[in-house]
This record gives C-alpha cells, structure tokens and sequence, in this order.
C-alpha cells in the first residue's frame, strides 16, 4: 500500500481541500493520510469562515501520520497561520526524501484569506526550500513576488529567478491570464518547459487547484519525472472536470 500526505485545510463542501485531496489521492492508487491545519465554512461559491487548527493539534497530526507510515507522496495546500508554517517546515525537515508539492493557497477565490503578509516571509524562507514544485496561479504568484505581472511569458522570466531564489521548481499556471488557450509554465534551475491546452470554462471550478498539485504529488511519488507527472496530471484534471456533473447551488 502506498501512503499519500495531505497537510491542507479542511473544506466542508468536499469539492477542494483536504477533501479533494484525498478523493484524488484514493483514485490514483493511494491510501490518503491527512493532517488538518484549519477548518472552513464554505459552499461552491464562497467561504464563509477560516479558523486554524492549534499547533499541537497539527504537530500531533504530522508525528503520526510522518512517522507511523512510510509516506510517499505529500501535497501542502492551506495551512492557515504563521505558527504552523514553522511546525510544518520542522516536521517535513527530516523528510527530504519524500516529493512534497506545495500549492500555495493564500486566499479562497471567493477572497478569504488563509495566510496574511507576515507570513509570505517565513512561507518562503522555510517550506519553499523543502519542496519539488510549487504550484502558484498569477494572483499568487504576484502576492509571493510582491509585484504585478502581465503575461505569462513576463511570469516566467521572473520565476527563473526565484525558483534559483527559492531553490524548488515553480508551475506557473496559466488559467488566470488573458489568453485564448491556456498557456502554462515549468520552471526548473536548467531550464524552462511551457505547455498549451485548451481553455474550457466549466460551470462549476471548485477544487481545480487543489486536484492538480494532488495529482502531481502522487504521480512524482510514483517515480514520474517533473515533466511527466505535470502531463498526467494535467490530463487527469482535464477528464475529471470534463466529466463531473455538479448542480450548482442558485
């Protein structure tokens, strides 16, 4: 059995989040372990209440998940507040073997906020560091770059810089600029991989984020090069979403 990690916020609507998560984890072959750093009150379209778990809850969480089973794949998605960025960098520090994505949720789309600007420091300083990619749309991107950015091509250029700066990789997604297609961006230290596809505007979105960095982080757990499992991953979004029947709330 293969053991997957989420360490996300939770999101009572089941549509992204911890929730998300391990439903992707459980299709793509994974036993899903979770460990929560907040709670949520949220529906399909907006997010009503953002409150964090405790530091010990969330310590406790990851000694047991990290060291009771032989995790390989971890995904980080909200965590939620300062205090428990350290605790999740100080865990994950002995785990640098483990391919650990980061999706870095700072706020909901409907504009909650789970990590305001003190945070971005200790955020970038210690967990960045720690992972294999990070998974930053443009209005994440432009809050960890404390600058605006045009086009994805403008995107790139800086992310050569910081994924050196930050020392992990960056996928640059494309969904939120102004493009016909989608245009999206893989940035290494040695190099850059940018992909196009198909732009769809699906009735209901909820999730698309948290689905793709989980799909990553299982497929690079399973040996995938960076290349590779964005492909998979990518293709699995695209069926999922394709395929989903939701009723949207009015």
């Amino acid at each position: 059995m293969d053991y997957f990690l989420t360490i996300a916020a939770s999101d009572n609507s089941g549509g992204a989040g911890i929730q998300q998560d391990c439903k992707v984890a459980n299709e793509l072959g994974y036993w899903a372990l979770s460990a929560v750093t907040g709670i949520t009150a949220q529906n399909f379209n907006k997010t009503y209440a953002v409150e964090a778990v405790s530091s010990k809850v969330l310590e406790a969480q990851l000694q047991q998940s990290l060291h009771s089973f032989p995790v390989k794949a971890i995904k980080i998605g909200a965590i939620c507040n300062k205090e428990n960025i350290a605790v999740i960098a100080n865990h994950l520090n002995a785990f640098s073997n483990i391919p650990i994505v980061l999706d870095p949720v700072l706020s909901a789309t409907s504009g909650a906020s789970f990590l305001n600007n003190s945070s971005l420091h200790l955020l970038k300083e210690t967990l960045f560091p720690l992972t294999r990619i990070i998974t930053p749309n443009k209005p994440e991107f432009e809050l960890l770059v404390n600058q605006q950015i045009t086009t994805i091509e403008e995107g790139i250029e800086i992310a050569k810089e910081k994924c050196k700066e930050w020392e992990t990789a960056i996928l640059l997604k494309g969904g939120h600029f102004d493009d016909a297609l989608i245009k999206e961006a893989l940035i290494t230290k040695h190099e850059v991989l940018c992909f196009v596809r198909e732009r769809k505007n699906y009735t209901y979105n909820h999730g698309t984020g948290c689905t793709l960095s989980s799909a990553l982080a299982c497929f690079l757990g399973n040996g995938s090069s960076l290349k590779e499992s964005y492909s998979l991953a990518s293709n699995y979004l695209t069926t999922l979403f394709d395929n989903l029947q939701i009723k949207l709330l009015p």
